[in-house]
């Protein structure tokens, strides 16, 4: 880890059966783990297996261990937002959301948060609800933005289960998996329950099987990579496209291991795609973006700045990136148009390096 990124945050699907890399080996040697993540803003013979049923389900309507608070109004969700505090910011203004803000996704509908002391709120239009409970010393919540389903790992109960709130109905649906007393809660931890992502109606998660696509709407579970111990194996998935570490080649991106384009000599462990997943940006110092399509680079203007890198798609051509002109500083958001390159400033006094009180819609906290 550069010094750059040790000043910056602790970053951070009709789903297609793929053949994933040899990650196991990958994490014994620790390669990976050197690779960890930058922001707060992964070959041997796999078994694929189809699994139906066994889902423990709950659902509620909020939560009645906590009180709704009345906010602001909840900010535009295609917009560049930061947090600092209770409140999230635009560049047009700030919102007000009752209650610390440790870290946050935003959907198609609005935001979900997490207090930073283990609740999860949810943040639609004027109302902020608590939905559920969250590790408190490392948060992990996942998003689709293009639609209202938020997921993480609930660590309350002796096993750790799956949850997934559907902002659009209020529900919140409590999935069991297959978990055992004990896993780790960290994604650099072997054996740990994680959540790898939203796509659609489809999460993406990490259980004793190893990584596993879920059907929300049929139950039926697939395991992907029997193989995945941890955090690092699947790093972003968006329409049914994933991005997946690829060891010492880099980062691989396609539907399929067998056709994905490697990306060589990227290797940021954390990345995102454009909605349409035409586009993926990577995280690194500087900026990372890539046709997913063809592999070739996409060029940003950033105008000579010593930091850059992109952490959220506002639309499939616009990126939001997070930069600094010098290393003496502050840090600033930029919208760049992709492919065209050019970047304007969104929002120009974030804080100065090292002295960074904000957070980034990544879904975990500064570390």
């Amino acid at each position: 880890m550069t010094e750059k990124l040790k000043m910056l945050m602790h970053e951070r699907a009709g789903v297609p059966a793929f053949d994933p890399p040899d990650v196991e080996g990958l994490v014994r040697a620790g390669t990976v783990r050197a690779r960890r993540r930058r922001l707060a803003v992964a070959a041997g013979a796999v078994s694929v297996a189809a699994v139906v049923g066994g889902l423990a389900v709950a659902v509620t309507q909020g939560d009645d261990r906590g009180a709704e608070a009345t906010a602001a109004d909840t900010p535009p969700t295609r917009s560049v937002t930061w947090a600092t505090g209770s409140t999230v910011h635009t560049p047009d203004g700030a919102y007000e959301l009752d209650h610390p803000i440790a870290a946050y996704v935003r959907t198609s509908v609005g935001y979900v948060f997490t207090d930073g002391a283990g609740s999860v709120y949810s943040a639609v239009d004027d109302r902020v609800t608590r939905v559920g409970d969250v590790s408190a010393t490392s948060p992990h919540l996942v998003a689709d933005g293009d639609g209202p389903l938020v997921a993480w790992v609930d660590p309350s109960e002796e096993a750790p289960r799956f949850v997934v709130h559907d902002q659009s109905t209020g529900t919140t649906t409590v999935l069991d998996g297959d978990t055992e007393p004990g896993m780790g809660e960290l994604a650099d931890e072997e054996n740990p329950a994680y959540v790898y992502g939203v796509d659609g109606r489809t999460v993406v998660w990490r259980d004793v099987r190893g990584a596993v696509a879920v059907d929300l709407d049929t139950g039926e579970q697939r395991v992907l990579d029997a193989d995945a111990r941890n955090g690092f194996d699947i790093v972003a998935v968006e329409d049914g496209v994933f991005a997946f570490n690829a060891g010492d080649a880099g980062t691989a991106v396609g539907t399929t291991r067998d056709e994905a384009v490697v990306l060589e000599n990227v290797y940021g462990s954390v990345a995102a795609f454009s909605p349409q997943a035409s586009w993926v940006s990577v995280d690194a110092d500087q900026p990372e973006v890539y046709d997913v399509g063809t592999g070739e680079k996409v060029t940003l203007d950033i105008d000579g700045r010593w930091f850059a890198t992109g952490f959220e798609w506002l639309d499939d051509h616009t990126l939001a990136v997070i930069a600094a002109r010098d290393e003496g500083g502050h840090y600033e958001l930029l919208t760049c148009s992709v492919p065209a390159g050019a970047c304007e400033v969104a929002a120009p006094h974030l804080g100065a390096v090292g002295n960074e009180r904000f957070v980034l819609p990544v879904g975990e906290p500064r570390g």
